[in-house]
């Protein structure tokens, strides 16, 4: 598990979803041994685009422990890489049409491109061979923004109590989000 040092140089603007939005996922704090960090970060990004449909708040402890039978405790390895999430996303929505599971490896160039074209959140991972404080971790990045040196951040979720972390991009690789189905929003508009 991974700990949050704060950065020095942070943005001083943020382009993407408004941290207010995750606010309420403060007290979704991971205090299990080892980690799931991953099944965190997939419990939040189902529960917001969910609630962000619907105005519905769905149950977290119902969600996070169906997460976690097909992220965390399916596999006989140790830890989550970004198929796990997707695979695991893609089980628990089998039955709603309406979202799609995507996954990329380069962040840097995936998620300002989502959160520009309001796509986001994105789960993102970091990692201790790209020198990551968090060591290998999960974020639910919702904003990105650019330093004075021109050095991409991203602002996120984290499963630790923070929904406004900080994390270079450069220490990050592999993302997961969420797509509206076409098909599902073109029956929406036939509805309309």
């Amino acid at each position: 598990m991974g700990e949050y040092k704060k950065v020095s140089n942070e943005p001083k603007h943020w382009h993407g979803l408004p941290p207010s939005r995750f606010i309420k996922y403060r007290s979704w704090i991971n205090k299990q041994k080892p980690g799931i960090c991953g099944t965190y970060c997939s419990a939040v990004l189902i529960h917001d685009a969910i609630y962000q449909e619907t105005k519905q708040s769905l149950n977290r402890d119902v969600l996070l422990n169906g997460l976690k039978t097909v992220i965390d405790d399916l596999l006989p390895y140790k830890g989550t890489y970004f198929w796990d999430l997707a695979f695991g996303i893609r089980r628990l929505l089998a039955d709603i049409p309406e979202w799609r599971v995507k996954t990329a490896l380069i962040t840097e160039r995936t998620v300002p491109k989502l959160l520009d074209e309001d796509s986001g959140p994105v789960i993102v991972g970091t990692n201790m061979l790209l020198n990551s404080s968090y060591k290998n971790h999960w974020l639910l990045v919702y904003a990105y923004g650019y330093n004075e040196e021109g050095k991409l951040f991203f602002r996120a979720y984290d499963n630790h109590g923070r929904y406004k972390a900080v994390v270079a991009a450069s220490q990050t690789i592999a993302c997961v989000w969420l797509e509206k189905n076409e098909m599902w929003k073109d029956e929406c508009y036939e509805r309309i």
